[in-house]
Parts: C-alpha cells; sequence; structure tokens
C-alpha cells in the first residue's frame, strides 16, 4: 500500500495551501473566504474534525485522507487570519508547536531515559506544569475548555483533580457512587422538579465518566461505538420490516425487540 503513496515534500505542499488561502484572502479572492472571521470558523473546524474522526473509526482511508486534508486547511486559514490581525505569523505558531513538542520530548531528543509510556505521561504532565501559560493559571482545571464536549471536559477535569489525590483509590469504588447516583437520580424522578431531575441526571453521566477513565476508557469513544452499534442494529431492523412488508411505524414493539435480538447476535 506505501508503494502507491505519492511523495511530495511537505514544505512545497504547504507552502501551495498557504499561497492558496491567501489568494482567497485578498482584494480579487473569494467574497465568502474574505468575510470570514477567527470567531465564524469555529463550527467548520469542529465538523471537519468529526468527520475525520467518523472515517477514522470506518476505518474508511479514502475518507480519512480527505477529511485530514479539509481539517489542515481550515486550521491553516485560520492562522493566517492570526496573521492578518496581526496577532502571530503561520511561522510563529509552527514554530512554537515544534519547540513545544521538542521539549516535552527529552527521552527522544534528549539524555532522560523512559521505561514506559507511563514514565512518558508523567515527564509530560511534570514539563507542562513548568511552561509559562500553564505555570501562571490560578487554578488546575484552568485550561480546559468549556467549549469541549461534555465527556471530554468531564473526563479532563477528573483526570486534572487526580493528579493532587483528588480521586476514588479504585474502579469498584467508583461503581458504588455510580450506585448512589443512580438511586438519587430515582429518588428525585418521583419529585417531578425538572431541574433537580437535570442535577441528578448529571451527576450520575459525571460518575460514569468517571468509573471509565478508571477502566481505561474514553467515555466520548465508548459512547460514540454504542451509537454506532444502535444505528447498525436499528437499521438491521428496518431492512427486516421492510423485506416484510413493513415500517417501524406499522410494526409493534414485540417485532422489533425480536428483530433487535436478531440483530444483536448478528451484527455483534
Amino acid at each position: 500500500m506505501t508503494d502507491n503513496i505519492k511523495r511530495h515534500a511537505p514544505d512545497a505542499s504547504f507552502a501551495q495551501m498557504l499561497d492558496l488561502i491567501k489568494q482567497l484572502r485578498s482584494e480579487n479572492g473569494c467574497p465568502w473566504d474574505r468575510k470570514q472571521t477567527i470567531e465564524s470558523f469555529h463550527p467548520y473546524i469542529l465538523e471537519e474534525y468529526h468527520e475525520l474522526v467518523h472515517a477514522i473509526s470506518q476505518h474508511d482511508t479514502e475518507g480519512m485522507m480527505d477529511e485530514a486534508g479539509d481539517l489542515i486547511f481550515l486550521i491553516t486559514f485560520v492562522i493566517y487570519m492570526f496573521e492578518q490581525e496581526g496577532i502571530c505569523s503561520v511561522n510563529q505558531v509552527i514554530e512554537g508547536a515544534v519547540s513545544k513538542m521538542t521539549l516535552r520530548h527529552p527521552h527522544v531528543f534528549g539524555d532522560l531515559k523512559v521505561a514506559n509510556s507511563e514514565e512518558v505521561i508523567d515527564n509530560w504532565a511534570k514539563i507542562k506544569s513548568s511552561e509559562k501559560l500553564i505555570r501562571d493559571r490560578n487554578s488546575l482545571l484552568d485550561g480546559i475548555p468549556r467549549t469541549a464536549p461534555a465527556l471530554t471536559r468531564a473526563h479532563k477535569i477528573t483526570s486534572r483533580a487526580s493528579r493532587v489525590g483528588f480521586d476514588w483509590p479504585d474502579a469498584e469504588q467508583v461503581m458504588g457512587k455510580v450506585y448512589e447516583e443512580l438511586l438519587e437520580l430515582t429518588q428525585t424522578m418521583k419529585s417531578g422538579d425538572s431541574a433537580s431531575i437535570r442535577s441528578e441526571f448529571g451527576d450520575v453521566l459525571f460518575s460514569i465518566v468517571n468509573l471509565g477513565r478508571h477502566l481505561g476508557l474514553n467515555s466520548e469513544s465508548a459512547l460514540g461505538s454504542a451509537s454506532d452499534r444502535f444505528e447498525e442494529r436499528f437499521h438491521y431492523i428496518e431492512q427486516q420490516l421492510k423485506a416484510a412488508g413493513k415500517s417501524p411505524e406499522s410494526a409493534s414493539l414485540a417485532e422489533m425487540d425480536m428483530l433487535w435480538d436478531e440483530a444483536k447476535s448478528r451484527l455483534g
């Protein structure tokens, strides 16, 4: 497969893309591209990121290449807007990233010896904590964006807190917390107080994310896989009903449950 990959100098390819972006943003460029702002590009970057993640999860090699290209293009577009607004240059962003990653890998670019990936993570955290942007934070939880997906943010928050020992000792005890939160939600549901129900439901989700972290699982990824399985199984139900001249609307719950079990045994 690698024999079929067309290889070009990355510097030349990046320069060509940057020149294209500059032309799009120029006075004689594209009206839509010219009117874009740093803020307006936020949803496009998120959309392309999720499309890339989807292509990766589907092992879609053509899609991965296409979506990765879209994401790199949009990020470079934003960085060029930084340059236009006098925030920083494209070179400063790239050089900063190279410098940061070099410093954070002393076991590769320096003399530090590490035995395994866990030691790499520990050392990475120590190096990050010494960097100015991190050092100047007022709280251990600063720097975790509130715009991040909720499951990802919860994972990061609990991971940060665990660094100073504010954590459950093992997954079994976190499981006890999950049961406790479920009981509180059950009791609150009887009250009919929507605000309290929402709060307790959030606590259940938060404890589940914490459990996932203790099990070495990424909740965002695990939930994504669960949604994919549900979608595949529901497609199976639709296909089987269609073959029988029916639709989900006309089928009974018992029929769909039977087909669901069948889908689980066949599709996993």
